[in-house]
């Protein structure tokens, strides 16, 4: 398989650089493909068979570097993907991190002021580490040392089946030789020491977060027995020059040599020195601490080290406890060189290095890489301007990305609201935007959106309302376009909320984009040709998607008795039902004035129950003014449709406009007859179910009344049309909507209907 490692910059002796090449190597002995993505390269080139990209990118700070850094490398994985994402820093949309840093917010909150965390500098810090671990992202993380799992989860609560612990990984030349008095003396020849000198070293980089100047402070405080006999050796990637200048204010200069740009001998100088020193601040894990021990050189190094508890359980030196104390550190730097136990602590630290745990480091990182790859599942994100649980939009939206999280995808949803209970599995982002305007609310939605999805990409972006840069459109809403030319004055296209929704819809249709469109009705191919010109081969017809459960079952009768003993209608009455979010679009006035319309001895005998999310106040009013308020009852959305659908007796649905109307389809397949504009989507399926009549265009109030009147009077004919619309659908395509959709958008990923990667 194809792995590619991130690291900001890498220098041949950092301890994460090491464990990188360690764990690239060990992949490409496995026979997988490795790549590098990094800032700055340091050294000579890699391997051949490992494949280098040193990133371009220039920024005045270390933190503007790093987030261009991630969005480049982000955009580079889009033509050239790989199976997993690795980062050995913290950055988003990692399938896997390499905790070999502390954690940020811990030291952020520990070690700084509260004016530290209104810089720019920890936002961008503590925004990265949070995309790695906070608990709605699926990044696996291997950590190097048993206190890092805990800490992150107190600030993060990340679920703790993520988090995959390795042993160290120290290279075996660090192992004493049965010998290694050759060695010695050929270095302290070298360096103009004699026996009676005592060396101590210091090695990592990063001087300031390992502690060189506490070392330095506790030469400083030597009492005279031991400060003419004491070289410090400092050894490290690092800018020396503050602390040259701290030992020459401290008057031991001649006693501290700096190897400031690291060395590849340091088993030499482990060999041939007498104590080491690692008093830091902060130290994840200290590969050096290991090293020390198995070269026989007793140590003194902090208990916040992460490799601290194994010199403890070695009892191969010293721990300086915390909270640190310097005088109690000068005390027991003096401890370390003047001890009895000194052999003692040589033959314990030589004796760990027969564990053989602790050189598997690579071994054991990339056998979860290969498992991780192994479960890797894509990631699609959803866009929705506003979830409720009844609208049509949102219903067919919940069954696709159900169905999308049923065959292994991992799902994140994208909305301004939900409203209802959250489906298991999903992670939903609450885009948290607002303005004064729905257009101008959308284009600081839709930009959101693409900004988070830039540092979080997903395999595929499907949205269920226009805006740019989608993969996938789900065309529940009709053609703006025509609605705005065919329903509007030529006044309405000069204003801000036309241009932004013509621009909104011309990024899905326009003919140079290549967004795929999920079309419901075969009318929105036509107006989105005439409009557009949007070529074929991106638009994809669905069958509609109706629930099975809205069918008449054997209980109909049961059911129909009992709703209308609930709702007190009487057997001679006629219910007329109207259900859709929108009461203006689905056209609530004209079902008003029909009703009102009625001869007398047929309204007195009709009730209108219209079920839908919206503001009723107006409709209310306006039932009122036609003297049909006693008529009329409205419900907010409803968990039992099926019940009303069996329990009435006619749909009405005169709507001005509808792209698609799957409550059509839901009230024939229960036997419900429908009368509806012939404007709606689903309204040929009507005619062609034979159940029901549709109101022609140019459309009539008057005509739209005798139709009423009339059905209402004809219960042979509505009886037909019940029978008729039942028998459709068990026959009828009505139910593969969301399997065609998935089946798209698995088309769009390159996926086919493969969620997990092949980790061959």
């Amino acid at each position: 398989m194809q792995i590619a490692f991130t690291l900001f910059k890498y220098f041949p002796h950092g301890g994460i650089q090491r464990d990188l090449m360690k764990i690239a190597r060990e992949c490409l002995r496995r026979g997988h493909r490795v790549r590098l993505y990094v800032i700055r390269w340091n050294a000579p080139p890699p391997e051949e068979d490992i494949e280098l990209h040193v990133v371009k990118v220039e920024a005045l700070s270390n933190h503007r570097l790093y987030e261009r850094f991630a969005a480049e490398v982000h955009t580079h994985l889009q033509d050239h993907p790989v199976d997993l994402l690795v980062g050995m820093n913290k950055m988003p949309g990692l399938d896997a991190y390499y905790a070999g840093d502390s954690c940020y917010e811990e030291k952020a909150r520990s070690q700084r002021g509260a004016l530290y965390r209104a810089l720019s500098r920890y936002r961008h810090f503590s925004r990265f580490e949070r995309a790695v671990f906070d608990p709605h992202v699926s990044t696996e993380i291997m950590t190097i040392s048993e206190r890092q799992a805990p800490t992150f989860r107190r600030f993060y609560d990340t679920p703790p089946e993520r988090f995959h612990s390795l042993p160290p990984g120290i290279e075996t030349d660090r192992i004493a030789p049965p010998d290694t008095r050759p060695i010695r003396t050929a270095l302290r020849t070298e360096f103009q020491l004699t026996e009676d000198n005592l060396l101590l070293l210091f090695i990592g980089s990063g001087f300031i977060k390992k502690g060189l100047d506490r070392a330095l402070l506790a030469i400083h405080a030597l009492p005279d027995s031991l400060s003419g006999r004491v070289r410090l050796f400092v050894i490290g990637h690092d800018n020396a020059e503050p602390f040259r200048r701290m030992a020459v204010r401290l008057g031991i200069i001649e006693q501290v040599t700096f190897f400031a740009e690291g060395r590849d001998d340091v088993p030499r100088f482990l060999f041939a020195a007498d104590g080491l020193l690692l008093p830091a601040y902060d130290e994840n894990a200290g590969m050096v601490i290991l090293e020390a021990m198995f070269a026989g050189l007793p140590a003194l190094v902090t208990a916040n080290c992460g490799y601290a508890g194994y010199l403890r359980d070695a009892d191969a030196g010293l721990l300086a406890p915390l909270p640190f104390d310097q005088q109690h550190f000068n005390r027991q730097l003096v401890e370390l060189m003047t001890s009895e136990r000194r052999a003692e602590w040589i033959s314990n630290g030589k004796a760990a290095s027969k564990r053989s745990e602790l050189f598997e480091l690579p071994q054991r990182a990339v056998d979860y890489l290969e498992i991780f790859a192994r479960q890797k599942r894509r990631l699609i994100a959803f866009a929705l301007y506003k979830f409720f649980p009844y609208g049509g939009l949102q219903r067919d939206f919940l069954r696709i990305a159900e169905a999308c999280l049923a065959r292994g995808y991992r799902v994140r949803v994208y909305t301004l609201s939900w409203e209802g209970p959250l489906p298991e599995g999903f992670d939903l982002i609450r885009v948290p935007v607002d303005a004064v305007t729905n257009p101008s609310r959308y284009e600081l939605f839709a930009k959101w959106v693409h900004a988070d999805l830039a540092w979080r990409p997903a395999a595929c972006l499907v949205g269920f309302n226009k805006m740019p840069g989608l993969d996938v459109y789900f065309a529940a809403d009709s053609c703006y376009e025509a609605k705005a030319r065919q329903l509007r004055t030529p006044l309405y296209r000069q204003t801000r909320r036309y241009r932004h929704f013509s621009r909104f819809e011309h990024a899905v249709f326009d003919p140079e984009v290549d967004t795929d469109v999920l079309l419901i009705t075969a009318q929105q191919r036509e107006q989105f040709h005439e409009y557009y010109g949007t070529p074929d081969t991106r638009m994809h017809l669905l069958p509609p998607g109706v629930s099975p459960d809205r069918r008449r079952g054997a209980d109909a009768a049961q059911l129909r008795c009992e709703f209308r003993r609930e709702f007190e209608i009487a057997d001679d009455e006629t219910l007329l039902l109207l259900i859709g979010s929108g009461f203006v679009t689905k056209g609530l006035d004209r079902a008003l004035a029909a009703v009102a319309a009625l001869p007398d001895r047929l309204r007195a005998s009709v009730r209108l129950f219209v079920i839908g999310q919206d503001n009723p106040r107006s409709f209310q009013n306006l039932a009122a003014g036609l003297g049909v308020a006693d008529r009329l009852r409205i419900f907010e959305g409803r968990d039992d449709i099926p019940r009303f659908l069996q329990g009435a007796d006619l749909m009405l649905h005169p709507a001005y406009m509808e792209s698609g109307g799957i409550v059509l389809i839901e009230a024939i397949i229960a036997g419900l007859p429908v009368i509806a504009t012939d404007v709606c989507g689903y309204a040929p399926l009507v005619e062609q179910a034979d159940a029901g009549v549709l109101v022609e265009s140019p459309f009539s109030q008057e005509n739209l009344n005798s139709i009423l009147a009339r059905a209402i009077e004809d219960r042979t004919t509505r009886a037909r049309w019940s029978a008729n619309g039942v028998r459709f659908g068990q026959t009828a395509d009505l139910y593969g909507q969301t399997d065609q959709a998935v089946a798209v958008i698995e088309r769009r990923m390159g996926a086919g209907t493969a969620a997990v990667c092949d980790a061959h």
